[in-house]
């Protein structure tokens, strides 16, 4: 059976040797671990060295299945230890994180065995010790783990420790191992697990653990419970400032389960008033408290109760920023809650009552203690009352998070309960900054500090400054405790001899005292010789330069930031010869070296403050070589050729302090037109950072709205309107704009308006031009379209400024006013409401909002009711004209047409839809008036309305439009106006612009002269007069009309245009004698009335007729 296992165990061994999946090769090795130590642990010895030689695999798995192997191994024989203790060694210093954690959590078992293999084997050799020494040296590594980055290290640390501190204790010597040695490094291990858990950097995992592991020390050793009472009431009220409000808060639970545990314990019966404090504060009811306290006499719980009922009524929980951790010197002495006390102990004789009575209640008390029972009378209202007003400065902007999770008002303030806990919490304040009546009492004992033997068998212990020795705040027995002698006191100024601690060091006192005598105290003015001081400012300028150049070095070495700091304390120290080197150091590569300029300005600034204590504390603040330093800083960024490296704005918007000089420096370079756009954009995170600041870089900002340099009053305007977006910057921005709208009402421009150098200004400054007209407006204009209100004071201030101020308001309207929008409530507010003298602007405003898009019938309405209740003025209508009902343009067209040519103009483009830039129709606008109808109109204006030659001319200016009035149109309009009974007036005077514009509509218009005669249009003489005319111009079109004349008529044709009886002779004599027998003999007779002075050869030739032909001829 045995062999087969052996095969198997070899076989396995041989396949995890070979490389394949990490989870198979784990599997061998567990496989071969179950068959070793479970089935035939006689193997051990024969196939250890074959598994421990997979210590070295690389994989972090194979590795961690070895120390569970190991694990096993010690537990099933001890004396293994000695054999893997190298391989547990190796381990230990791993590269990977989970092989050492592994190691960590196997150690906690192997060495407790070790020890208890240890104290029972009797038989020691070298390598034994051997083993021994390379345990210690491997528990201090893990110890220093505390101090390590991995969280997760730091926890199977805190473990380790728990382990230490409970197995620490033997009954009798050993040849390694020595009792009282073995005792005092468990309490050592036990302090440096208590000073871990009130340190300020701790991880909430961390944090747990350790709190977990104290409280179990506590209840397997409650030796210990004292301490750990104390450092629960330290951590309570001072939880690591790195948590989150959710760690805080889990915390706070985790203390008040560790606290409801060790209640429970029965060492814990004389801290139940500190331990129910706590738990009070914690938010445990009289419940929770009374359910976990330890089974005793009925009277003490009775006596309890009431306790805790007047604890529980305060609910306060106290917290305070202040209060780091309890006194350094309990916490790094290992000290109980009580210390010693300067009064009498009790004596030496006692029975088994008294030893328990001591184990379990120090007789002694600490510093601490001392100072708390010495402030409670000191706590008076008064007092309390002064001490909360002086913290009230030093409280932070925002309540702290720890603060906020952990605070509840203090219901049952002023109470012997709370003022006691309250007594407390300063006392452990005062001790541990150095100060009160237990500090100082504690001191003056310690006056003499016997040294301590690395064995601990002579049973002196070491007294700090609390005045508890190691021996008395951790007894590790009740025997201990009865062996102590007497403790003498000390009170007020007499000091009494100090206890028994053998006349021997007195002696050497002495001895030392009179060895001192005979000394010649060393000088060091005797051992030097003085340096010149050239040869000194040499001396100190080249160790300068070394540091300078170590730069290089010192990153290596990873001590940059003490170069750094060195270099910017000896600059600000120094005078101006280290000034100007360090400056060029740094400006020979500023992008590489600009984190020295900042913290050399943050050294000045510290300086300047007196914030360090080799000045002189009353020496008042100087900040001229801040100021200085910011400024030459300033000036040599702001000369940079490219700035997008924006080294000049972080410098400013970090300076801890931003002077006059630098301010300056700053407006120089805002007014750089190169870099304005980044000194802007500098101005406003300064408006955003520097809240104390605020106003002042708001205010230059502003100023820079009207500057006259247009880059800079550009980009001012556009960070202003990005400002005036939010609420804390809307008021104040608006009123800067309101004030320089203002100065437009005085006889001349302000002094703000200029630069501070008026040298330099171009614009007049003793009257308004259009320049300085323009720099009061531009940062109010540009507000307009995100707050409407603003037209009002604008249109109120236009009422009383003079006439060229007014049209320069007009001309730069269009952009804010198109930004508004005519759905504007202001807007529609102002025209509404017109105020007297605002007409023009109220005109010009409404020109603006329908110039592209047709007015809306809101605006239309409102325009509407101030022409017919308010102002006469045609003009405002011609905004709105495209808005209008037709009837109403055609009664306003008289009074529109009187108005000056391109204004006329201007109607007509509204009207037709033209666009006036291009003059092509444009279909956006949707005229109520077709072009036929308004030409129709304007023939239909009566003189009384309107003289004729104002409508001439406008008839003109829409005859012009030729894309409009097309040969189409017009004929639609020739047609409609004849049918008008009388005919228009200047009928005929359209008709024969038509027909030069379109010489085609011939035809057309010969019809239309047709009607004309049939009209008897010779009883209208304008129109009778144009017939004649355009009979002139269509000639010979015009021949068979003019035969169509009755003779009177045409003979005042003839009279008025003679040339035309010589053509309508010729077309008579080409006619056919058919048709020339149709003419009336009385038109015959009026042409031929002046034949003879016709040429013989066009006259006409008389054909005989019938008489039926004459007879009929005569009748017509």
């Amino acid at each position: 059976m045995s062999e087969n296992i052996q095969e198997t165990i070899v076989e396995l061994i041989n396949q995890a040797s070979l490389y394949g999946k990490d989870s198979v090769r784990v599997q061998h090795l567990r496989h071969v671990q179950e068959l070793i130590l479970r089935k035939d642990p006689s193997l051990l010895d024969n196939f250890l060295e074959e598994v421990l030689g997979f210590q070295t695999d690389k994989s972090p798995e194979i590795r961690k299945t070895i120390i569970a192997f190991i694990e096993e191994a010690c537990q099933h024989d001890p004396e293994v230890i000695v054999k893997v203790i190298d391989s547990l060694r190796l381990l230990l210093y791993d590269d990977n994180v989970l092989v050492q954690k592994k190691l960590i959590v196997s150690m906690i078992t192997i060495y407790r065995l070790t020890l208890k293999w240890l104290s029972k084997s009797r038989l020691v050799d070298e390598n034994v010790r051997s083993m021994w020494e390379s345990m210690v040296n491997m528990k201090t590594h893990i110890i220093a783990m505390l101090d390590s980055d991995n969280d997760g290290l730091r926890t199977v640390a805190i473990k380790f420790i728990e382990m230490l501190a409970l197995v620490f204790l033997l009954q009798d010597d050993h040849r390694i191992l020595r009792r009282n040695k073995l005792e005092q490094e468990g309490k050592d291990v036990m302090e440096k697990l208590l000073e871990f858990t009130l340190s300020q950097h701790l991880s909430s995992v961390n944090l747990i653990a350790a709190m977990g592991a104290i409280a179990n020390i506590a209840r397997q050793r409650p030796d210990y419970m004292s301490r750990v009472v104390q450092t629960f009431e330290a951590l309570q009220v001072n939880l690591p400032p790195t948590l989150v409000d959710s760690q805080v808060s889990s915390v706070r639970k985790i203390i008040k389960l560790k606290l409801l545990s060790l209640l429970k314990h029965p060492a814990s019966l004389d801290f139940q008033p500190q331990i129910t404090t706590l738990l009070t504060d914690l938010g445990a009811t009289q419940a929770e408290v009374l359910k976990h306290l330890p089974k005793g006499p009925t009277e003490s719980k009775r006596k309890l109760t009431s306790s805790t009922s007047e604890i529980n009524i305060k609910k306060s929980k106290i917290t305070t920023d202040d209060v780091h951790m309890f006194d350094k010197d309990d916490s790094n002495s290992g000290l109980s809650g009580k210390g010693i006390s300067p009064g009498s102990a009790h004596g030496p004789s006692g029975s088994s009552t008294t030893t328990h009575t001591s184990s379990s209640q120090p007789q002694h008390q600490t510093a601490i203690d001392i100072t708390a029972a010495d402030l409670v009378g000191k706590l008076s209202i008064g007092n309390v009352v002064d001490l909360v007003l002086v913290s009230m400065f030093l409280l932070p902007e925002k309540m702290p998070a720890s603060f906020q999770a952990t605070y509840t008002p203090i219901a049952a303030a002023g109470t012997p309960a709370q003022i006691e806990h309250l007594a407390r919490l300063l006392g452990a304040q005062l001790t541990a900054a150095g100060y009160g009546k237990g500090y100082e009492l504690m001191k003056s004992q310690q006056q003499v500090k016997p040294s301590i033997d690395d064995d601990m068998d002579e049973g002196k212990s070491i007294t700090s400054i609390t005045g508890v020795s190691r021996d008395e705040a951790f007894p590790s027995s009740s025997t201990d405790i009865d062996s102590k002698g007497n403790v003498p006191s000390t009170s007020g100024n007499e000091s009494s001899d100090m206890p028994s601690t053998s006349a021997g060091i007195t002696t050497m006192s002495a001895i030392t005292g009179v060895q001192q005598k005979k000394m010649k105290p060393f000088k060091l003015v005797d051992a030097i010789k003085p340096i010149e001081y050239d040869e000194m400012q040499r001396m100190s300028t080249d160790s300068f330069f070394r540091i300078l150049n170590a730069e290089d070095v010192c990153e290596t070495a990873g001590v940059g930031h003490v170069r750094k700091k060195t270099m910017t304390s000896l600059v600000c120290l120094s005078e101006r010869s280290f000034r100007d080197i360090y400056e060029d150091y740094i400006f020979a590569e500023v992008r590489k070296r600009h984190d020295l300029a900042f913290a050399w300005l943050y050294q000045e600034y510290v300086y300047a403050n007196g914030y360090l204590s080799i000045l002189d504390p009353n020496k008042r603040k100087d900040f001229t070589k801040y100021d200085d330093t910011l400024c030459r800083l300033l000036e040599y960024l702001q000369e940079k050729p490219d700035q997008r490296d924006g080294l000049f704005s972080r410098l400013l918007t970090s300076a801890p302090l931003i002077t006059d000089n630098a301010l300056l420096v700053l407006k120089r370079y805002c007014q750089d037109e190169n870099r304005c756009q980044f000194g802007m954009n500098t101005l406003r995170d300064l408006i955003f950072r520097r809240i104390n600041m605020r106003e002042k870089f708001l205010d230059i900002l502003l100023d820079f709205t009207h500057n006259e340099n247009n880059s800079v009053r550009n980009n001012a305007i556009r960070i202003a309107k990005s400002l005036h977006e939010k609420d804390e910057f809307k008021q104040s921005i608006e009123q800067h704009a309101l004030k320089f709208l203002k100065h437009l009402t005085a006889s001349q421009p302000p002094e703000a308006l200029f630069s501070e150098d008026k040298k330099t200004s171009t614009i007049p400054s003793d009257t308004w031009t259009e320049e300085s007209i323009r720099l009061c407006l531009p940062l109010y204009l540009s507000l307009m379209p995100s707050n409407h209100h603003l037209i009002q004071p604008l249109a109120t201030i236009y009422t009383a400024v003079n006439g060229d101020i007014k049209r320069v308001i007009l001309r730069v309207l269009e952009i804010p006013v198109r930004g508004m929008g005519m759905n504007s409530p202001e807007l529609l507010k102002l025209v509404e409401n017109c105020p007297k003298g605002a007409e023009t602007l109220v005109t010009r405003i409404i020109h603006i909002l329908t110039e592209q898009t047709p007015p809306s019938p809101a605006l239309v309405e409102k325009v509407r009711d101030l022409y017919q209740k308010r102002v006469s003025d045609v003009r405002f209508l011609i905004p709105v004209l495209t808005g209008l009902e037709k009837r109403e343009i055609i009664s306003a067209l008289p009074k529109l047409i009187k108005l000056t040519q391109p204004v006329v103009k201007e109607v007509f483009n509204r009207l037709l839809g033209l666009n006036a830039s291009s003059s092509t129709p444009e279909t956006s606008h949707a005229s109520p008036i077709l072009p036929f109808e308004l030409l129709i109109a304007l023939h239909q204006i009566s003189p009384e309305e309107c003289e004729l030659k104002t409508v001439m001319n406008a008839t003109t200016l829409c005859l012009n439009e030729r894309s409009i009035y097309t040969h189409n149109v017009l004929a639609i309009v020739i047609q409609q106006l004849v049918d008008i009974n009388p005919i228009p007036v200047l009928f005929m005077r359209t008709v024969l612009q038509a027909l030069s514009f379109y010489p085609k509509m011939v035809g057309f218009v010969m019809n239309i002269l047709q009607r004309l005669i049939t009209k008897q249009a010779w009883k209208q003489s304008r129109i009778w007069e144009g017939f004649i005319k355009c009979c002139q111009k269509t000639r010979p079109h015009s021949f068979p009309l003019l035969l169509q004349i009755p003779a009177p008529q045409l003979k005042q044709v003839f009279q008025t245009a003679p040339e035309l009886r010589d053509g309508l002779i010729r077309h008579i004599r080409s006619m056919s004698a058919t048709q020339r027998s149709v003419i009336p003999p009385s038109i015959l007779t009026v042409i031929e009335d002046n034949s003879e002075n016709v040429a013989p050869e066009i006259r006409i030739q008389t054909i005989p007729t019938t008489p039926t032909t004459t007879s009929s001829s005569t009748e017509q």
